[in-house]
């Protein structure tokens, strides 16, 4: 198994821990969709809902990065993987961030009326 962040061959580790590896993420992936598709399911409350799926969301975050990107953040090169995961972070925020506010904007724009509650488009009048 090579070593995490390097591209060094570790001797002691073998091909078998590596495959254990991704066997144990596969289901570890398999098992919390599995779960975020159960309680999208169920008939629990919204909040209850939405807190289990983001749950399980944040533990598939966290099992793809440690069983299948390899990403230690202990050792020689931790700086660096903090670094790239915070980079990687801020941009999902700026894009989704951006997204929210452009489609609510145009979703305010859309359903724009004057203060007697008249719509406010002339063209949209026939």
């Amino acid at each position: 198994m090579t070593k995490p962040n390097t591209g060094e061959l570790d001797p002691q580790d073998s091909a078998g821990s590596e495959i254990r590896s991704y066997a144990v993420g596969l289901t570890a992936s398999l098992l919390l969709t599995v779960g975020a598709f159960a309680a999208a399911m169920s008939d629990l409350p919204l909040r209850w809902k939405i807190a289990c799926i983001c749950a399980a969301a944040i533990l598939q975050i966290v099992v793809h990065v440690r069983n299948f990107l390899h990403l230690s953040f202990s050792g020689g090169q931790s700086r660096e993987d903090l670094l790239l995961m915070l980079f990687t972070a801020t941009l999902l925020v700026i894009m989704a961030g951006g997204t929210w506010y452009v489609m609510s904007d145009l979703s305010g724009r859309m359903h724009e009326t004057d203060h007697d509650g008249a719509d406010m488009h002339p063209a949209s009048k026939n």
